[in-house]
């Protein structure tokens, strides 16, 4: 028999207001700005719409188990720019023996990041170079070794794979939940050693790419000052490259603080790391029927707290992205908790979320005359087509990004080309704010 769907009492509506309110505004002071353009002389019917804001919005990704996978690949490329493999790039999966990568590698390569290179998607997570959670991988073989045998393993398989993967993965997490399964870390003291010197390896081996921390319980629960310890007592004071920290947010409709969540958020802001929310999803218990979580929640709710938590965390200058743990009741972990039924139809969580990105987060504008070839709007950071009619007649176009320096703010359009008043920003920095066209 079918559960009941479950439903949330409504919070106090002066309060919701106020909350919402505070959101709309820090949206504003944060990822919005006045923007600047210089036009030909003669230049007419100016017209500017955001391609792509400058904030990542990701999903877990796994197509090798999707049921209709031309489906899975084509809805995932509509919705998404930015993608982190599911399963496929862990370690016990990856190499299940010593030296046995071959497989997982074409895998990865054909499948994962041949699809993100083809939607030209910026930010691709390499999740996850190590995991020491027992249950998931008890009878891994690394978990056998004795001490120094484990951290050269390791050495092996950072290097080894984020070498391979130079360039095509963007971000790794290096470490996944060491808060609760510290595993070999705590067996062998290896916190100030091995712990931070995975960081370096991977920094050796591509310089370029983005080394996260991930864990859970950071913003719903109190895990936040275990993760700021573990980071000011064993990275940072041994130089380890660490730029971000990963949120998990497998997140209860009834354990959602929205108060909480912010002083955490503010909490681990100030370590001055990027955030990401790296592991979203919502649904009633964790005690489902097989297991694993399960989602009762009705439509409107399930739209509704998404919508809440998505403004949130858009509003928190030190976020940088958003990435769904899996969007399709038929291939995702949490049972029944995607924005897509089984059926392939959307719930209405796919078109709330879709009214963010289209209307309420989005820019478009239009300058019939622009004056004295000039024209200011306020607009989203983010990489924005443009099109004019030059003093010709003839139509001109193509895209400019606008960024948060005060610098790139203002643009020159000439012909079919754009020029950034500072200055070309680095392809790595583009990557990482989700700056590169579709």
């Amino acid at each position: 028999m079918a559960e009941p769907q479950q439903q949330v009492p409504k919070a106090n509506q002066q309060q919701q207001q106020q909350q919402n309110a505070t959101v709309a505004a820090d949206i504003a002071a944060h990822r919005t700005a006045e923007f600047t353009v210089l036009l030909p002389p003669g230049a007419t019917e100016l017209r500017m719409q955001l391609r792509r804001p400058a904030f990542i919005f990701g999903t877990a990704y796994q197509p090798e188990t999707a049921p209709d996978q031309q489906w899975y690949e084509d809805t995932t490329a509509a919705m998404f720019w930015g993608m982190t493999p599911e399963n496929a790039f862990k370690w016990f999966n990856y190499e299940p023996q010593p030296g046995n990568t071959s497989e997982a590698r074409a895998l990865l390569e054909s499948r994962y990041i041949g699809f993100a290179q083809q939607q030209r998607m910026p930010v691709v997570r390499g999740h996850t170079l190590e995991w020491l959670k027992e249950e998931e991988g008890d009878n891994f073989w690394p978990r056998h070794l004795n001490c120094s045998e484990y951290v050269a393993a390791l050495k092996e398989r950072i290097t080894r794979d984020v070498g391979a993967f130079r360039g095509k993965f963007t971000t790794y997490d290096v470490f996944n939940e060491v808060i609760k399964f510290p595993g070999m870390l705590d067996q062998c003291d290896l916190w100030d050693t091995a712990f931070p010197d995975a960081f370096k390896w991977a920094h050796e081996a591509d310089p370029d790419a983005k080394l996260c921390i991930n864990d859970f319980s950071l913003i719903e629960a109190d895990a936040a000052p275990k993760m700021i310890k573990l980071i000011n007592e064993h990275l940072l004071p041994h130089g380890a490259p660490i730029h971000c920290i990963g949120i998990q947010a497998h997140l209860t409709i009834d354990g959602i603080n929205m108060t909480h969540m912010k002083q955490n958020l503010d909490l681990l802001a100030e370590t001055g790391l990027a955030l990401y929310i790296t592991e979203f999803s919502l649904f009633s218990t964790w005690e489902g029927p097989n297991g694993r979580p399960i989602s009762y929640l009705d439509e409107d709710t399930q739209a509704d707290t998404t919508v809440a938590l998505f403004r949130l965390w858009y509003s928190h200058p030190a976020v940088r992205g958003i990435f769904m743990w899996g969007w399709w009741d038929a291939n995702m972990w949490v049972q029944d908790a995607g924005i897509y039924r089984a059926d392939k139809t959307p719930k209405k969580a796919a078109a709330a979320i879709q009214a963010l990105w289209e209307s309420e987060w989005s820019s478009q504008v239009y300058v019939p005359q622009p004056s004295d070839g000039f024209a200011t709007f306020r607009g989203f950071f983010g990489s924005y087509d443009w099109s004019y009619v030059d003093a010709d007649g003839a139509s001109q176009r193509g895209v400019v990004h606008f960024g948060k320096g005060r610098r790139r703010r203002a643009a020159v359009l000439l012909g079919s080309r754009e020029r950034s008043l500072a200055g070309e920003a680095s392809a790595a920095v583009q990557r990482e704010a989700g700056a590169w066209p579709k």
